[in-house]
């Protein structure tokens, strides 16, 4: 039960009832100019000594995409940072849901014991040709593991892929 909780608090920050940018047509993203890796990049900088906890593209279809990411400090105090997807401007960097203090400990800890970053999770993901959409940290029957959504843009096919955050080994890929 205890591990329950730290995953659904992750999969809650990111999630927030919002519709899935997986299920956006590939001719949509064409204003995405400004891909995952340079979106990680930008949002951590935006965080002294921060680390990515979840990222994902949102409004893939408008005029103003936008990369909405959760960054961790070293203490565990998140904070949201939204990027412009077309220029990569920083929009706005706010603080991130309030964590208890358990919650900010078990975060930490997850952060520690993820091994693989983010960007290396998504690489190990996505194939030539797929878009990725969202990556998020969890942590899945004890063990940490980044969550990979990308989008074929030749088939328009929507996959989530879980990949193991110490190994790197992809764990499963379903159809989203």
């Amino acid at each position: 039960m205890a591990l329950a909780v730290p995953m659904i608090m992750l999969s809650f920050l990111v999630a927030c009832g919002r519709d899935d940018p997986l299920n956006e047509p590939a001719e949509r993203f064409e204003m995405v100019e400004v891909d995952y890796e340079r979106a990680i990049r930008l949002s951590v900088a935006e965080v002294t000594a921060g680390e990515l906890v979840a990222l994902e593209l949102r409004e893939p279809e408008s005029d103003s995409p936008v990369w909405e990411s959760r960054i961790a400090d070293q203490d565990g105090r998140l904070r949201t940072v939204r990027l412009d997807a077309t220029r990569g401007e920083v929009l706005e960097t706010s603080s991130g849901p309030d964590l208890k203090d358990a919650e900010r400990r078990q975060l930490v800890q997850l952060l520690e014991e993820a091994q693989l970053l983010p960007d290396e999770a998504a690489r190990e993901a996505a194939d030539t040709g797929e878009r990725v959409t969202a990556i998020e940290l969890q942590r899945r029957d004890g063990d940490p593991v980044w969550r990979v959504s990308v989008l074929g843009v030749a088939d328009e096919s929507a996959t989530v892929h879980v990949v193991d955050a110490r190994t790197g080994e992809i764990l499963e890929r379903h159809t989203a």
